[in-house]
């Protein structure tokens, strides 16, 4: 009997394992659709705090071409643009997502529309692979990323 048991245990994981892995794929998409439509959101209706908020106090941030930033030059620069009367306004399409324990990795791209008076300036398409911590709060943030401009 019991041999029975741990022969149906065994081969019954292989039927369970494609089906949890499926589901945690499922909450990681969702999980990290919500966390960058939050932040799009944010970004969007130019509210500061809760722009600067995805981002870990230790971030590491590289733009192709830039300095590297950190975490109050990300917010300054958030700061900088709030205050200019232009719109600036994002929105995403997310890739690939890997997750493993309290580490991320997200492939996203983003795409920026900046309007004044009315009339778009400029838009612009970035790559970007985002590297998410969960903090000790169990809040998601960004530690460090990778964007560059999309080749035509």
């Amino acid at each position: 009997m019991t041999r029975g048991l741990i022969a149906f245990l065994i081969i019954s994981s292989f039927f369970m394992t494609p089906a949890v892995c499926a589901n945690e794929k499922r909450n990681s998409t969702q999980l990290f659709q919500n966390i960058f439509s939050s932040w799009t959101n944010a970004f969007n209706r130019k509210d500061l705090e809760n722009s600067c908020n995805l981002f870990s106090p230790d971030i590491h941030a590289n733009y192709q071409g830039a300095p590297q930033k950190n975490y109050q030059s990300i917010c300054n620069s958030f700061k900088k643009i709030f205050q200019e009367d232009r719109d600036y306004k994002y929105r995403f399409k997310l890739h690939q997502i890997y997750r493993s324990d309290n580490l991320a990795s997200v492939r996203v791209t983003w795409y920026l529309q900046i309007s004044e008076h009315g009339k778009v300036i400029s838009e612009t398409v970035d790559e970007g692979l985002d590297v998410f911590e969960q903090d000790q709060t169990g809040h998601w943030k960004i530690v460090n990323y990778l964007a560059y401009p999309k080749a035509d």
